[in-house]
Formats: C-alpha cells, structure tokens, sequence
C-alpha cells in the first residue's frame, strides 16, 4: 500500500501538468522493463539478496501502477462524451473486478503446464497489449495550467477537495468504508479458512461468488444512477454495506457469508461507479488529477492501519464476529456523518423527489 499512498498524490500534479496518454505509455513501458528485472532478479538471485530485490522492484511496479489512476481516470473525460462516462466507468469497474476473480484461476491454470518463471514473462508481457491501444487514442489538448511548484500545486488540490462540501464529505465517507472494509477484506482469507474450515483448493469458489456480485453491481450502477441522485446513491449504497457486514455475523458458514459479501461487493461496485463519474463530471479539467490523487490519498489512509487491526483481532479473540460488527460499524458511522452533513440535506433538498 505504500506506493499508493506516497505517490498517488503528485501522480495527479502530474496528470495535470503532462500529457496523461505519454504517461500512461511510459508507465506501460517501465512497467515491462520492471518484469523483466524481476525475472532476471530470480535467475542471478538468491536468498536474502534475491528478497531484497524483488521487494523494491515490486515497490517500483507498484509505484509505476499508483500514477496509473490519476493519469487514467482524469484522461477519460478529455477523450469521452459526458454522457457515456458512466457507461465507461461501469465497463472499467466491471472488467477489473472480473480479472481480479479470473486472475488466480487462470493462473493456478497456467502453472499446471509452465513454470512461475515463464508465467511472469507472460504477465510484463501483457502490458505490451495496452501500448497499441494508448498509442492510437487521441491527444488531448495541453490544459495550460500555471507551474508554481509540486508541493503548491498538490495544496491548490488539497485546497480545493476540503473546499468543496461535497468531496470533503464524500472523503471523510470513503475514510471510514475503507477503514471498514479493510477490517473484513484483508482477512476475509483467513475467515474463510481458519473460522470455516475452508480448504485452500475451495476459497476460489466462495470469492468467485463475491467477485460475481461486484461485476453486477458495476452493471447496474449506470441504471440506477439515471434514477437516483448521485449523493443519495452512494450514501445509501454505503450504509447498505455496512448493514450487510453486520448480517454477515449471523452467517454460519462460507457460502452465506459469500453471498452476503457479494451483495455488499455489488453496493460497492455501484459506489466507485457513481463517485468516479461525478467527480470527473464537476471538477474542472485542470484541478482533476490532483483531486483524484488527494481523494483517493484520504481513502486509501485507513487501509493498512484497518487491515493490521483485523488481524490482531482475529489473533486474539480466533472469531470473525467482531471483526465484521467492527467493520460494519466504521462504515454505517461515516454514512451516518455524511447523511448529516450540510451538503448531504442541501442535495437531498434540491431532490424532493428522491
């Protein structure tokens, strides 16, 4: 997680500085060139030494990785209509969620008729497939903003995110469901195998479920949000994640508490979806990386300090119960301070219908 909080931020003063498409190349590019250092790494390596490279080669994969959201997401509107953003987001959503769930079956596939090694040139050469596909995609026009500084260009979207009733809001919100959600997803493994009995071949299974629920909500999220108000949908979605994790303590074994995580995985689907489309929707073009970059550094704060506090809990009390109330609680408190925030009830007002 590191990468992601100490570069993400100036990855967006530097989406809104740069061409973001010769970005998104170079990143494709270094990317390759990193995959194949690690696959020289295991070949020269070994031991300590060979741990200690891939541990900061896979930090410099990271950090290549964490400039990719800004750059991508702020990219979007230059080169989409506004009308179909949220058709692209749900596309965008619904494609990550299905690899992350295709992904370690193809691979436990893949290592049945080659080696780890061959399968990583595989994997550095997949970024190859992108590089096309960027290439040939349109140059925005340069947005032109004045260079003051790094540091006082990241203040300017720092500034501009707490000014802002909503994003401050919908920051403070995202705070407290990751906190939440770390809690429960860092450790939903050893849930399913050390308090369900689980076998390692089977937890595949039970998480296909839950990736099943996040695809679908990416899909319905477009539907929903041509009828609700976006603050109201992603409030709601919110705290109908927290509620599930509290039902998830009721489950009595893995495939109840998939389910329930699929539904809750489907609310969180249809969240990112609608959040992503109206922040690129309101945010100016030349303050839009450096928003991305700081919202997303305030919601990935909780993560590692959530996730090491589930684990302790586990270690301690060997009961999922506390974990998931835990979790269910951080996220239904920051619904509940966003439902009663100014900004909430000013929307809520201009939508009596909702």
């Amino acid at each position: 997680m590191a990468p992601f909080i100490l570069v993400t931020p100036f990855a967006g003063v530097w989406s809104d500085r740069y061409s973001k498409r010769r970005f998104l190349l170079a990143g494709d590019c270094m990317s390759i060139v990193i995959a194949a250092a690690i696959f020289l790494a295991l070949q020269v390596s070994t031991g300590t030494t060979l741990a200690a490279a891939l541990l900061l080669l896979n930090f410099a994969l990271a950090s290549v990785g964490a400039t990719h959201h800004p750059m991508f997401q702020s990219y979007a509107p230059e080169i989409l209509a506004a009308d179909s953003l949220k058709r692209f987001n749900a596309f965008i959503n619904a494609a990550d969620n299905l690899i992350r769930v295709l992904a370690p079956v193809l691979v436990a596939a893949a290592l049945a008729f080659t080696s780890k090694e061959m399968l990583l040139l595989a994997c550095g050469a997949g970024f190859m497939l992108s590089l096309p596909l960027i290439y040939l995609s349109r140059e925005p026009q340069a947005s032109g903003i004045r260079r003051t500084g790094i540091l006082r260009e990241l203040a300017d979207g720092l500034r501009y995110v707490l000014g802002d009733a909503n994003l401050s809001t919908f920051s403070l919100l995202f705070f407290c469901v990751n906190f939440g959600l770390a809690l429960i997803g860092a450790n939903l493994v050893f849930i399913f195998s050390s308090i369900y009995g689980v076998a390692q071949e089977d937890i595949g299974l039970y998480y296909g479920v839950i990736g099943a629920g996040a695809v679908t909500g990416s899909f319905i999220a477009p539907h929903l949000m041509n009828r609700f108000d976006e603050a109201a949908l992603i409030v709601t979605c919110c705290a109908l994640a927290g509620a599930l994790a509290l039902l998830a303590c009721l489950a009595t074994g893995p495939l109840a508490m998939s389910l329930i995580w699929a539904i809750s995985t489907a609310c969180q689907s249809v969240v990112v979806v609608t959040f992503f489309t109206f922040r690129q929707r309101v945010v100016p073009s030349g303050l839009l990386g450096r928003t991305i970059g700081v919202t997303r550094l305030i919601s990935y704060l909780a993560i590692p300090a959530a996730s090491i506090l589930g684990g302790l809990l586990l270690d301690r009390h060997q009961s999922a119960v506390l974990v998931l109330a835990s979790g269910g609680g951080a996220i239904l408190l920051g619904s509940l301070i966003a439902m009663r925030s100014p900004a909430f009830q000013h929307r809520l007002a201009r939508q009596p219908g909702i």
